[in-house]
């Protein structure tokens, strides 16, 4: 069991996947700074978008381990960082620091492994690719990217859909990126979808 600062999020990231963050609370910014120190980096929980403050005891249990890999000042004390996924961890515990931090007990759980893609999934590697071309800000963070591992591509997808948490816990909960696959094949198979 390791102990990790975590920080909840809006933004999703699973392991191989890049996120920019703007760092604003002292406590994050202390966060930021052990992080770098370490190298153990922090974990970040998903939360909705929608979500107004709730009780700590609502973040899912999977989160992934991050490292930093660029930061820079920004206007108004604030940081901005950009985060890689590492690995899966599970929430076992969470506990708040003396300046509001969250600190979880963290136990490793499995990511999945690679697979190639293939013609029955290609079209979800395809699309990919289009968000990425259309979205630069986006396709920007993945300079050499794996369209050919659909392990790969179903986290970026469900990294950047707007679908409720507890279905992207469920999804990453199972061992094998299989039944994401047949989810997002069947969410994106309207023709009319257009990135």
């Amino acid at each position: 069991m390791i102990k990790i600062p975590l920080l909840p999020h809006t933004e999703h990231v699973l392991p191989s996947g890049r996120v920019k963050l703007t760092i604003a609370q002292a406590h994050h910014v202390r966060m930021v700074k052990e992080a770098l120190s370490s190298n153990e980096g922090f974990v970040m929980a998903m939360v909705d978008s929608n979500r107004k403050d709730r009780e700590i005891t609502e973040v899912p249990a999977l989160t992934t381990r991050v490292q930093i890999i660029d930061f820079h000042r920004l206007a108004g004390e604030l940081l901005g960082i950009t985060v890689e996924g590492v690995d899966i961890l599970r929430v076992m515990k969470i506990d708040v620091d003396y300046d509001h931090l969250l600190l979880a007990d963290c136990k490793p759980y499995f990511i999945w492994h690679s697979i190639p893609v293939n013609s029955t999934n290609q079209s979800l590697a395809d699309k990919l690719q289009q968000l990425h071309s259309s979205i630069r800000d986006v396709g920007e963070h993945y300079p050499t990217p794996c369209y050919n591992d659909i392990t790969w591509v179903c986290q970026r997808w469900l990294e950047v859909l707007p679908i409720d948490v507890k279905y992207k816990q469920l999804l990453i909960h199972q061992e094998s990126p299989k039944l994401a696959v047949r989810f997002l094949m069947k969410l994106l198979q309207d023709k009319n979808l257009i990135y």
